[in-house]
């Protein structure tokens, strides 16, 4: 069969190859189709293909090393062009290089396509390699066609199939992620839970260190507000944008609830965060600021006083730690307050960085707003650089230029309270890493910090390949890991970056970013059609984070294909160990509740996203990355965004005071009964197998945009026993049955006979011809697992016995180990009693079935059951712990 052999060929030859084709080897070799593909200047664009996640297209699919070898094919009508090449830049050293392609003889088996191909090295060092493919028909003896095939889709997919177009530009480039071999990153994030804690809004446990109203609040007439103007802590956070009442005109960062490090600590105790399977806290920031949201830092050596003392932020961490739990702090590197010692613009620091004054003070030309002089001038930037600071509009001026002249100063979105730092000059080097314990991040990681969450990290160092000369994160990550100053050697880096974070996720700088591209994948697959403010044409939801100017786009529905290649969007970008270090997001304190997203996208039905919330959960516990939960999810704790100017508005509405029953108020009804039950059974299956929890993900077996399900797997190995899971979800109002295939061969290692659970439902389904077909109920999953290669909870422990009146009161500790001492977590209990301390647990001496409070336990975490009339009667009891997948440990008799 003659195919195109090469790039070039003589005008003669080529008439002649192409007549011999069609007239004697032609009706030989090939089907006929109703065109005829040729050389003749025009490119037959719908049979030109490349997909990224398919080996056949590309042989190394996802992130790979340096030191390798790439081969890209191209797919093309038969003898359709005459060459083609590929166009590769290298992001790190902004270099371009050419490769040309040849036909791919040895794997070309068709008889309709054309396969040409190119081997792509990855180059001696980490890097990110963006790829396109310029195709010709240029036969000589017409006008020459060239074209280009892109990724089309860069900003919300990226890889797979892309498109042909008549021109290009860099932003529509197939990616090809190289990472450092030695990339490490710390398990306990790749296996953990993660709850954040916006501070202020969680739970008071020390009224004494209450903020007053009136606070001085960047020279606001009358200063702060506590409590939307009430005492209530459990109140309607008050509109600063007027549309409803309470209403409170401008107050955003300066309405202050009370809560503290105290309150946290003693839901730790509790054993609230236990009972959720919680093994990371993340907290907004605690460091000294004039907001209540702290992302003002006018000291990041103390914790703010609001929040309490660094006793507090010590007792927290002991807790944490006696928990299992590690916490994560928020850095704000990139700026710091106007109302900080540092900038001082009110003048109420003194020259030893001392709050001398509760208003505007005196000049003593020690802060950099103050005085040309002080020491911290060259910190910032003085004049702007393009981003002033503005106070309503106007600009914003510090009188510390040359004679006391007026200078504008850099500030971050232009927020005058929020000026911008030199991250890079010596000086604040040294304040924030490069001095040891006397900076920030090796001090707090010393004294008790795990991680570090980097606020608008892009700001201080945009990443390897964007700048391979800034080292702000490779320097941070040495210091706080530098085990002989902080103790520690796996402290976590945690980027925020709504977009594509693969420049700093290359091995030596961040570990994992806040993965809003999960967030929006979610949101698009859970859409079945919105109406009123922020919908267009009853299929596109827009708020102020997901719209076409956002990196998260408008929301819309995904089908399961759609979805599958949103997913594998992600993974391919990223480094496999990042990946599945994820934080994976529902909502955060920049976001609206994800409650009301789900409801504005679900025909503004709110008991339909109660619903898609557990489905959420379904697929965050079981999918790669760490499931993470926004405080006040778990109860379905929401409250609707605010339509203003054109957009649904987020801020403040997603800063809810949490609905503790202890707390005085009732604006916000924590729902017990739906949401959080089925958080802490997903949380369970998920402690209780290994796979879901770091395992690979073998996406998309299962895609039927017909029936509206996606299938996917969990694979996880340690080379002496193996898991699977398999996940199916129905998007669907109707219940579908699906098939599972393949599942004899690698990575599944099904044998036929294999016994699977539904950890999820209940019910059992053997492997049968390498298959198991299953039923997968309406806006629902399943979750198969082998339950023979499941944990078991440990025996309960803490057991003691105590007699009030005429009643017995027992207690336990939650059980959060399984047998081995990995996490797990028991979410229910059953009480036998007999007479004797040996007696044996039946049905018929069981006498409660007992679940792990909804708000935490005693004072030090301990669940409780009264057996009322028990006491002086003898009785011993045991007490049996079991997980979600039914799994169970019984205590001794006491």
């Amino acid at each position: 069969m003659v195919r195109s052999a090469g790039p070039r060929r003589s005008h003669t030859a080529l008439l002649f190859a192409i007549l011999t084709f069609m007239l004697v080897l032609g009706p030989l070799f090939r089907v006929q189709r109703a065109y005829a593909a040729s050389a003749d200047c025009n490119i037959h664009w719908s049979e030109v293909l490349h997909d990224t996640f398919d080996r056949n297209y590309r042989s190394i699919v996802g992130a790979t090393t340096p030191n390798n070898t790439i081969r890209l094919r191209l797919r093309v009508a038969q003898s359709d062009i005459t060459g083609a090449r590929v166009r590769v830049w290298n992001d790190r050293t902004n270099t371009e290089t050419y490769y040309a392609m040849a036909w791919d003889g040895g794997f070309d088996t068709s008889s309709t396509y054309d396969w040409w191909y190119a081997d792509i090295p990855t180059g001696s060092q980490p890097t990110i390699l963006y790829y396109f493919f310029e195709i010709n028909d240029a036969p000589g003896w017409c006008s020459a066609d060239q074209d280009f095939y892109i990724d089309d889709d860069v900003k919300f997919y990226g890889g797979g199939r892309g498109a042909m177009s008549d021109g290009y530009n860099d932003s529509k480039s197939f990616q090809i992620t190289v990472y450092d071999p030695n990339f490490s990153v710390p398990s306990w994030m790749q296996r953990g839970v993660v709850y954040q804690i916006f501070p202020d809004r969680f739970r008071d446990g020390n009224s004494a260190n209450n903020p007053p109203a009136g606070r001085f609040s960047y020279n606001r007439p009358g200063g702060a507000i506590v409590r939307s103007n009430q005492s209530n802590w459990n109140y309607t956070v008050c509109d600063p944008r007027g549309t409803y009442s309470p209403s409170c005109s401008g107050y955003y960062g300066d309405n202050f609830y009370g809560g503290d490090l105290k309150g946290i600590t003693d839901k730790i105790n509790q054993g609230y965060f236990d009972n959720l399977g919680v093994t990371v806290l993340y907290l907004n920031p605690i460091f000294r600021a004039p907001s209540n949201h702290k992302y003002d830092t006018a000291d990041y050596m103390v914790i703010d006083p609001d929040f309490g003392t660094l006793t507090d932020f010590q007792n927290l961490v002991t807790a944490a730690n006696n928990h299992g739990i590690k916490i994560i702090l928020d850095g704000v590197f990139n700026h710091t307050s106007s109302d900080s010692k540092y900038f001082d613009r009110y003048s109420r620091y003194d020259s030893s960085g001392n709050l001398t004054s509760s208003g505007v003070g005196s000049d003593d030309n020690s802060g950099a707003c103050e005085s040309g002089s002080s020491s911290f001038s060259s910190w910032f930037y003085f004049p702007d650089i393009g981003t002033p600071g503005r106070d309503d509009g106007a600009l914003a001026y510090c009188y510390n230029g040359s004679g006391n002249s007026a200078q504008t100063y850099e500030a971050w979105y232009g927020y005058s309270s929020l000026p911008k730092l030199k991250a890079n000059s010596t000086a604040v080097r040294q304040l924030i890493w490069s001095n040891g314990l006397s900076s920030v991040g090796p001090y707090w990681t010393q004294k008790g910090a795990w991680g570090w969450r980097f606020d608008v990290g892009g700001d201080v160092d945009p990443g390897l390949t964007h700048d391979p000369s800034n080292d702000y994160w490779e320097g941070f990550r040495a210091a706080v890991r530098n085990s002989s100053v902080t103790g520690k050697s796996d402290v976590l880096m945690l980027g925020e970056e709504w977009g594509d974070a693969s420049a700093w996720l290359l091995g030596n700088e961040w570990d994992s970013v806040m993965n809003y591209r999960f967030r929006s994948a979610l949101l698009g697959w859970f859409f079945t059609g919105c109406s009123g403010n922020g919908c267009s044409g009853g299929t596109t939801f827009y708020d102020n984070d997901s719209n076409d100017g956002s990196y998260s786009g408008a929301i819309s529905y995904l089908s399961p294909s759609q979805f599958n290649a949103r997913l594998l969007s992600i993974w391919e970008d990223y480094p496999p160990m990042a990946f599945k270090a994820m934080m994976n997001l529902a909502g955060s304190h920049d976001t609206n509740r994800v409650r009301f997203l789900l409801k504005k996208i679900n025909g503004d039905n709110d008991s339909t996203a109660a619903q898609r919330m557990k489905e959420w959960y379904i697929f965050a516990y079981t999918y790669a990355g760490a499931p993470t939960i926004y405080y006040g999810d778990e109860m379905g704790l929401n409250h609707d965004g605010v339509y203003y100017n054109g957009k649904w508005e987020d801020d403040p509405y997603n800063r809810l005071p949490f609905p503790w029953p202890d707390a005085s108020g009732s604006s916000y009804v924590p729902d017990t009964t739906n949401v959080l039950p089925h958080m802490r059974k997903m949380a369970s299956i998920r402690l209780s197998y290994r796979a879901l929890q770091d395992g690979d993900v073998q996406h998309g077996l299962i895609i039927d945009d017909a029936k509206k399900v996606y299938g996917f797997a969990r694979t996880w190995s340690n080379g002496s026993t193996s898991q699977t899971a398999l996940i199916a979800l129905n998007r669907s109002n109707s219940a579908q049955t699906v098939t599972f295939s393949g599942l004899n061969a690698a990575p599944y290692n099904l044998a036929d006979g294999t016994t699977l659970t539904d950890a999820l439902n209940g019910g059992t389904y053997k492997v049968s011809g390498g298959a198991v077909t299953i039923t997968v109920n309406s806006n629902w999953g399943v979750v198969l697992i082998d339950r023979t290669k499941a944990n078991a909870p440990a025996k309960p422990s803490g057991l003691s016995k105590s007699t009030s009146g005429s009643n017995v009161i027992i207690s336990w500790n939650p059980v959060v180990k399984d047998t081995g001492g990995e996490r797990e977590l028991a979410i229910r209990y059953e009480i036998f009693r007999g007479t004797s301390s040996s007696f044996t647990p039946s049905s018929s001496n069981r006498i409660a079935t007992v679940y792990p409070p909804d708000f935490g336990g005693t004072s030090t975490g301990k669940i409780t059951y009264t057996d009322v009339g028990a006491a002086g009667k003898g009785y011993y009891y045991k007490v049996r712990a079991f997980n979600a997948v039914n799994k169970y440990a019984t205590s001794s008799g006491f």
